[in-house]
């Protein structure tokens, strides 16, 4: 279970990750409204990839090698004070590009979906067993 305080995100980005790095993404929401653009150019890239990377660093071990991470900057209605959070991470295959170059979010969604045979052993943990069916 995770509990979170009541937020108000001033704006949301989805974060396509492959090795521990950003191959790319895109702002989705503003004040929870969806409004897609491009993280390239976006007046808040330096501080998402900023924020990201330090995020990634801190959880190397806790996340699969391709993962989707969503953050966003809060702001507090009261105070007007912002900062970065992680609002949620993804399944690759299962999340929206929005804006995102859908070529590198393509190879994030591979990875995360290839072949069995092809998991590095740092991911093995995060692969389920498969449930066999009673026939």
């Amino acid at each position: 279970m995770l509990l979170s305080d009541v937020v108000t995100f001033a704006v949301e980005y989805r974060l396509f990750i492959l090795d521990g790095r950003v191959t790319t993404g895109s702002r989705y929401a503003r004040y929870g409204r969806l409004d897609p653009a491009p993280l390239p150019g976006d007046l808040h890239e330096q501080a998402v990839r900023s924020f990201a990377e330090a995020l990634l660093l801190a959880h190397r071990d806790t996340l699969p090698s391709a993962v989707v991470v969503d953050v966003g900057l809060t702001q507090d209605p009261d105070t007007g004070t912002e900062r970065w959070a992680a609002v949620e991470a993804n399944m690759p295959w299962f999340a929206h590009t929005y804006a995102a170059d859908p070529d590198r979010a393509l190879d994030v969604v591979l990875r995360a979906a290839g072949p069995r045979a092809h998991v590095t052993p740092a991911d093995r943990r995060f692969v389920r067993a498969l449930e066999r069916s009673a026939a």
